[in-house]
């Protein structure tokens, strides 16, 4: 597996095609390999992905561009915490709404 340095979209004028250019670190120096993509929103695509992993590699041996992500991991205490609060804020907004319609139904029969 050789990490990704970069990816680079690219336009072949005379051939109309659209490829992808891998940069990568291979044993002390730089690779570069080329794959061809259907368009750019292949390509646009890729380089999305590129961007938003955390860890981006290239298997030679079976030809694989794999993307890593990292992904937040809540602590069950403070999710149960925030799920607590929202709960509260909800029942408060209900209490508050009914004593504002009460306070209406006064107003309009005096």
């Amino acid at each position: 597996m050789l990490p990704i340095q970069g990816l680079k979209c690219i336009y072949d004028t005379n051939g109309r095609g659209w490829s992808i250019e891998l940069v990568l670190k291979a044993e002390g120096e730089d690779a570069v390999r080329r794959f061809d993509v259907d368009g750019p929103d292949d390509a646009e695509m890729l380089i999305e992905a590129f961007e938003d992993s955390s860890a981006s590699v290239f298997d030679p041996e079976t030809g694989e561009i794999i993307f890593g992500y990292e992904y937040l991991d809540l602590d069950a205490e403070e999710y149960e915490a925030s799920e607590e609060e929202d709960g509260e804020s909800a029942e408060d907004e209900e209490h508050d709404e009914d004593s504002e319609d009460s306070g209406k139904v006064e107003k309009m029969s005096s």
